[in-house]
């Protein structure tokens, strides 16, 4: 029955009308049973038919009525022809109890079934009356049979049952349809959620973010517009987002107003809650006219606070004098809290980003930021059949300044280098630090005696520049162009080889990659595979941010990575691959960034819907790595919650379907999450936890899995322990 319901509901909120329609289609069962039953009255000793065959008249014409009523489309005709059919129904009951016996024909009971129709399915006015009516139809038989009075008292005793049933009812189906509006508001609001999250794990412009916030408010609030401002310092207002304007000066994101002291913005800016004006009307100060000439005649808005401070404000705008709902400040608040959830979101992800592309040291570009660069400018130089040259450079014996002034040392030298090489290059070309103490360029428009020439004047004034430290600083640096290599690896290797070139005879110098002397620089080109230690450093950085978001979940991520590597060890994994499956552990819940504290941090077990939102993180995180890992580091991603009897999710992959490095992963995510402190769990010890992985191999875990954790906890049996 209670599956029946929860479909019966599901059908009812899948589109408008589908309520009308089910209440036609009972009403036609209701029909079809009362033909049915006044068809056997003859049979039924209680009725005692006077005018026969007219009640199977009556029957035939309800059956007819019945089986008409399930061809009507009930979304489309008028509420009143429901109410018309019920008391249609309500008079042929009356009829009918009249002409089989009056007060003893069970025809009477008609009376009920049409009361608690009227009470589900009528509008509320309709159905009220009709509970009246209903009552006067059961006396009415006992005021023909015993005179008015005997009537009158009849009907004084059933108004009271059949209005309180009518009242049970009516109070029953309220409160019903309350709780339906509630959680369709919820699912909205979650619908809103999603999409602002999906777009800020996706790296959506803050623009792009804002203007879907003000769509989803307006959409979650049935307003004519929406827009969302921020604060400036200067007492200015900056549009960022908007929805639904319908004046003819239509702003545009980025567009700037002055902050008027005595308008609504001023006032909710100073005091920080929720404001709204149901009718500008007359009003002549700045923000009623700036309102005035969109078309708009009512405002509410509320502040939007990004990580404890005031950001901005959420507004939503109305044509007509209190147009907006009565309830639009708590609304708008509660959505403000989704505007700021994502505002801080942009923003952090805005700052991974740029912590991800940039070196921390020198401020330069890192070795992911150049790589996307050099091929993004490789391809337009090879459309246009443009020049474009790279040089590598390496501070000479670095090593030996360290070890003479420390790092703080070393690391002032490498600024200053940095600092240095970026004077002699123009605004357009890309100085990026690679790793260590090697620096790269991409020089657009030169070829390589041109780029040699920079380096060259670069070189002689880093030789001759004073350093912390008393250091004499040089640099070697090598130099190749297009003319050489049609690839952005072969360019990276033959511009290193040159530089090897420079290292090996004499250092401080720059040296041309010269194909006559590629035999000599072979020896070099084992060093050609660039270092990926910057974008390793972006991925730590992301996972310890999400990972700080919660205080029971600190350092969750590496603790997950350094045991997931350990599996990999025990499994036999080639030292290469266990790398790979330590770096996707260490972003296997990135996909969490777009998860709101409220579920994240929820110290209760989590609803249902909620549990839907957490089960997203694993597809989102894998869609925000996919272009920083391998394909199989992002499937392991993807499939780090999946489970070999198939209850795992996103994908419900099942046996061999689940590959060895996401079941590693999995065993490593969820055996951290049993031995560790939570707000909803206490820690288990090794031996307890060990029993539960065992009596999960093969539904939660892999065999592979289990085996590895045997061998990196030295159990020598796990599965006795289980027993």
């Amino acid at each position: 029955m209670e599956e029946i319901l929860d479909r019966v509901a599901a059908y009812v909120r899948s589109a408008p009308g589908n309520e009308r329609l089910i209440a036609g289609r009972v009403g036609g069962v209701l029909w079809l049973i009362a033909a049915l039953a006044t068809l056997v009255l003859p049979l039924v000793p209680q009725a005692h038919i006077s005018v026969y065959p007219w009640p199977l008249v009556i029957a035939a014409a309800a059956a007819a009525w019945a089986v008409t009523m399930f061809f009507i489309d009930w979304r489309r005709v008028p509420d009143a022809l429901l109410t018309t059919g019920t008391v249609a129904g309500m008079i042929a009951a009356a009829v009918v109890t009249q002409m089989t016996g009056a007060v003893e024909s069970p025809v009477r009971t008609f009376s009920i079934f049409i009361l608690v129709y009227a009470s589900c399915f009528l509008p509320m006015r309709h159905a009220a009356v009709l509970v009246v009516t209903c009552a006067a139809v059961w006396a009415l038989p006992v005021g023909i049979d015993r005179g008015a009075a005997a009537g009158v008292g009849d009907f004084a005793l059933t108004l009271p049952t059949y209005g309180v049933v009518g009242l049970v009812l009516l109070t029953g189906r309220l409160v019903l349809t309350k709780m339906r509006r509630s959680a369709e508001q919820l699912s909205e609001e979650h619908h809103a959620l999603r999409a602002l999250a999906t777009a800020v794990a996706s790296g959506r412009p803050p623009e792009v973010v804002c203007n879907l916030a003000a769509q989803e408010a307006a959409r979650l609030l049935r307003a004519d517009g929406a827009g969302i401002v921020r604060y400036d310092a200067d007492d200015q207002l900056t549009l960022i987002g908007r929805s639904g304007y319908a004046g003819a000066a239509t702003p545009e994101p980025g567009t700037r107003f002055p902050l008027a002291p005595d308008s609504e913005l001023a006032a909710l800016r100073a005091h920080g809650h929720a404001m709204r004006v149901d009718d500008y009307g007359n009003r002549t100060d700045e923000q009623a006219v700036a309102i005035a000439e969109f078309g708009y005649r009512a405002w509410a808005g509320t502040p939007v606070h990004v990580r404890g401070r005031l950001w901005g404000a959420i507004m939503v705008t109305g044509v007509e004098p209190g147009s907006l709902p009565e309830d639009a400040e708590q609304h708008l608040s509660e959505f403000a809290e989704l505007v700021g959830m994502a505002v801080a979101n942009t923003e952090e992800v805005a700052r991974l980003s740029a912590d991800a592309t940039t070196d921390p040291l020198t401020g330069l570009a890192n070795h992911r930021a150049f790589q996307e660069r050099l091929r993004a400018e490789l391809a337009r130089t090879q459309r246009h059949e443009e020049r474009l040259a790279v040089a590598v450079v390496d501070i000479d014996h670095f090593k030996e300044v360290n070890d003479a002034g420390g790092h703080a040392v070393g690391d002032e030298v490498l600024r200053t280098v940095a600092a240095l090489l970026r004077d002699q290059l123009r605004p357009y070309d890309v100085l990026a630090r690679l790793g260590g103490d090697e620096l790269a360029v991409l020089l657009a428009g030169c070829d390589d005696a041109e780029a040699a020439a920079v380096l060259e004047r670069a070189r002689q004034r880093i030789e001759r520049a004073p350093f912390a430290g008393g250091a004499r600083v040089t640099i070697s640096v090598g130099v190749c162009d297009v003319d050489h290599a049609g690839e952005a690896e072969q360019l990276m290797r033959f511009a290193d080889g040159a530089l090897y070139w420079s290292k090996e005879h004499g250092r401080n110098r720059v040296s041309v990659y010269d194909p006559g002397r590629i035999h000599e620089l072979s020896a070099a080109e084992r060093l050609g595979q660039l270092q990926r230690s910057q974008a390793l450093v972006g991925i730590r950085a992301l996972a310890r941010a999400i990972d700080a978001r919660d205080a029971s979940t600190r350092e969750h991520s590496e603790r997950v990575a350094a045991l997931a590597a350990r599996l990999a060890e025990e499994r036999g994994w080639p030292p290469e691959r266990v790398a790979l499956l330590h770096e996707a552990a260490l972003v296997h819940d990135i996909g969490k960034i777009g998860i709101p504290d409220a579920i994240l941090l929820k110290p209760t077990r989590l609803t249902r819907e909620e549990y839907e939102v957490i089960k997203g993180h694993a597809e989102l995180g894998a869609r925000i790595v996919e272009d920083v890992l391998t394909a199989e580091q992002v499937e392991w991603i993807h499939s780090h919650h999946e489970r070999p009897d198939g209850e795992g999710y996103p994908r419900g992959l099942a046996g061999d379907e689940l590959s060895e490095g996401a079941g590693l992963l999995a065993a490593a995510d969820a055996f951290d999450v049993m031995v560790s402190r939570r707000p909803y769990s206490p820690s288990r010890d090794l031996d307890d936890a060990l029993r539960e992985v065992a009596q999960l191999v093969g539904r939660q875990f892999t065999p592979a899995a289990v085996a590895a954790l045997e061998g990196v906890y030295g159990a020598a049996d796990v599965r006795d322990l289980a027993a």
